[in-house]
């Protein structure tokens, strides 16, 4: 019941925080304005209202504005303030006619003021993406192995605790030798008990499996680690595997074979 329950309240958690991303990353409700593109005398470009008043343009991140003079524009205005106005996108009345308006010696390619503020939606997507795999890759050993033997080429353990280095072969031995103790140990049951990082189990136990001397076996979520000295053809049914009280499966396992002793007076097979 108490693993159901953190599972529940760390998936309501996840579900907070991408509604919290894409509140955040959606647009502003904004209000168009008609203006028109002046450039005063100091050179810097303003957008007349249909009041005559001059307002200097102030583009949200992502935005890019290509003013052209006398050119008619649709503003949609997400704020303003004395003399200016916080713009979240523009688009010409006329992009037709305006083209052909244009002097040769200006011609430019009108499909440049069409710019939209993408910025926002990208990163809310990225997030969504990379809390996504963090969720699936959470629960399930061997998709987070994968995940992090592909990180893992650009990791400084590499060089600090590659193949040769004094530190890694004294990490390797540490891993080795726990398995040779507990076969049939799985990845975050190896971490726990070594009190290793996620990424630096990993890539020790990849360097391990590259020389033939530990393999491992997937067993529904969990990934389990054997040395060379068990054989790799055995079902793994017939594999060692040891009892680990953070498995809610393990657990039961104990307590009914602790109830068979019990009523029959000696150990279950």
């Amino acid at each position: 019941m108490a693993r159901a329950s953190a599972r529940t309240a760390r998936t309501v958690s996840i579900i907070a925080v991408l509604s919290i991303l894409l509140i955040v990353s959606a647009p502003s409700v904004a209000a168009n304005q008609e203006a028109t593109w002046v450039r005063t005398s100091p050179g810097v470009w303003m957008l007349e209202d249909s009041q005559g008043k001059l307002h200097e343009p102030q583009p949200e991140a992502g935005l890019f504005l290509s003013p052209f003079e006398g050119q008619s524009v649709d503003a949609s205005v997400s704020g303003s303030t004395a003399g200016a106005w916080d713009i979240n996108g523009i688009i010409p009345h006329d992009l037709q006619g305006l083209q052909q308006n244009i002097p040769e010696s200006q011609g430019r390619d009108p499909a440049i003021d069409l710019s939209l503020p993408a910025v926002p939606y990208a990163s809310a997507f990225i997030a969504i993406v990379l809390l996504s795999l963090a969720l699936v890759s959470a629960g399930d050993e061997p998709t987070r192995a994968k995940m992090t033997r592909s990180m893992g080429r650009f990791s400084q353990l590499r060089v600090t605790e590659g193949s040769g280095t004094l530190a890694g072969t004294y990490q390797r031995g540490r891993l080795e030798g726990f398995l040779t103790a507990h076969p049939g140990c799985h990845l975050s049951g190896i971490i726990r008990a070594l009190e290793m990082g996620n990424h630096q189990a990993v890539h020790h136990l990849r360097i391990l499996e590259d020389v033939g001397r530990v393999w491992c076996r997937r067993d529904g979520r969990l990934l389990r680690y054997y040395t060379s000295a068990v054989d790799r053809a055995a079902e793994l049914s017939n594999l060692p595997r040891p009892v680990d009280v953070n498995q809610l499966s393990d657990v039961a396992l104990m307590v009914l074979r602790s109830i068979a002793e019990q009523e029959g007076g000696k150990p279950s097979p």
